[in-house]
């Protein structure tokens, strides 16, 4: 199998910088594997990479959609697919930059082939309670149910609503998941917990001296609130802000708080898979980061 960089790490560990790196010296382009940074406009508060990187390596699946549109894993893992084949094909390296555990964990493990449910079928689901929801899925795919938390509704619909229009069980399609054909390597940036939410708290005040607040704002007046990229940390802080619902300190620090709470999620995750660990403080040392 052909090998895919893939570079990984919490948020703020400098996945970025090591990527273009490894691009640039291998001749490599990058594919980012970030849920935020396929908005265009949404610049400074998904730390995106300098212009002067833009110019050295090809950047992929950045800046696609608008802030009032939605992508989705499903498109990711198609795109990602599709891109690493190409490059592949034209002897290029791809490598991946992973900020995004959900893309990063169906990139590498694969996505199971289910069929959208129908609009009709979503509206009349609509109508009934969450807990009526569940306990049909429940009788349906008991399975498939025994994953999902009663409460998350929209998983709930998804997984009840691919039985009632299908007549197979999600957790039927999700075992025929199979993984695309390509090598990984994951090398992890590690940090010691403190010093990473140093980084954290730092990059965030460097976005708001960046103009982050004048961005959300400019978002805000051309796509409203509604907007998905507002479902983003960083953004949705400052919405409330710029409602009247929350002070600018205040916002600033819910920032800080629900990105190092972020962080600690990814640690957890990565925690679970094998990588290549490198430390972040070494190569700071040396000038890389």
């Amino acid at each position: 199998m052909k090998e895919v960089v893939l570079v990984c790490g919490a948020t703020a560990s400098g996945k970025t910088r090591l990527a273009h790196l490894i691009a640039k010296n291998a001749g490599g382009e990058i594919i980012s594997a970030d849920s935020m940074k396929v908005y265009k406009y949404a610049n400074i508060g998904t730390s995106k990479p300098p212009p002067s990187f833009l110019k050295e390596v090809k950047y992929h699946l950045m800046d696609i959609i608008t802030p009032g549109e939605r992508y989705n894993v499903g498109r990711f893992y198609r795109d990602s697919c599709a891109l690493i084949r190409k490059m592949h094909h034209k002897k290029t390296l791809p490598v991946v930059a992973g900020g995004t555990a959900l893309y990063v964990a169906k990139l590498m493990d694969g996505l199971a082939e289910i069929p959208p449910v129908p609009d009709g079928l979503k509206s009349r689901m609509e109508r009934l309670s969450t807990d009526k929801l569940y306990n049909k899925l429940k009788d349906k795919d008991p399975e498939r149910a025994a994953k999902i938390h009663p409460n998350m509704r929209k998983r709930i619909m998804r997984a009840l609503g691919v039985v009632i229009h299908t007549g197979r069980k999600m957790s039927g399609f999700l075992a025929e998941t199979k993984p695309p054909p390509f090598k990984f390597i994951p090398l992890q940036i590690t940090w010691k917990r403190e010093r990473l939410y140093n980084n954290i708290n730092y990059r965030v005040d460097y976005m708001l001296k960046k103009g982050l607040l004048d961005e959300v704002k400019m978002i805000y007046n051309k796509w409203g609130e509604s907007a998905p990229v507002f479902e983003g940390v960083g953004y949705k802080e400052m919405l409330s802000f710029i409602k009247g619902g929350i002070s600018l300190p205040e916002a600033t620090e819910r920032i800080k708080k629900n990105t190092r709470n972020y962080a600690r999620r990814q640690l957890i995750w990565w925690r679970k898979r094998k990588t290549v660990k490198l430390e972040g403080e070494k190569f700071v040392e040396e000038g890389v980061l």
